[in-house]
């Protein structure tokens, strides 16, 4: 096994993996990146394409058989809050959870701006949405204090 150099100040706190035979490391994904801009969250979508989220408030598609330097398309959080989780269909929509206030948003992933927010919470408790799943008829979403579940048949 080799030792993996990561830029000063950055954190992987999430990692899933397609197994391989070989275990070694085939590539770094993306550089020039500023110092703390941390991935906390990977979902692979087949062995060549993942999107990734973090602390520099971005979304990434990356597809590897174009390049592991630059990626495919990325979509900004719109409030410069850090991306915790990240989910998708597999097709065109996406949900990512913020770190204030437990917000949830929708995006379709063919369109720069998101859909719909969610926010989860109407106190002034501010907790990360640490986990999310999603179906076409429910989302959900693990908080630091409870789960919330949303119903899309029955608004």
């Amino acid at each position: 096994m080799r030792d993996c150099a990561w830029p000063r100040g950055t954190a992987v706190h999430s990692l899933p993996f397609f197994p391989s035979r070989s275990g070694q490391l085939i590539t770094h994904l993306g550089s020039d990146f500023p110092p703390g801009a941390g991935v906390l969250d990977v979902m692979y979508e087949s062995p060549s394409t993942l999107l990734s989220c973090g602390y520099d408030t971005y979304v990434r598609y990356w597809d590897l058989r174009t390049s592991a330097r630059k990626c495919v398309m990325e979509w900004e959080e719109p409030h410069d809050s850090t991306l915790y989780c990240l989910q998708t269909d597999g097709n065109h929509l996406l949900a990512t959870g913020s770190s204030y206030y437990g917000v949830v948003r929708l995006w379709d992933r063919r369109q720069r701006a998101c859909l719909h927010a969610f926010p989860l919470t109407s106190t002034p408790l501010s907790s990360p949405v640490y986990c999310l799943r999603f179906t076409t008829r429910h989302l959900y979403a693990a908080l630091s204090y409870n789960l919330h579940i949303l119903d899309f048949q029955n608004p």
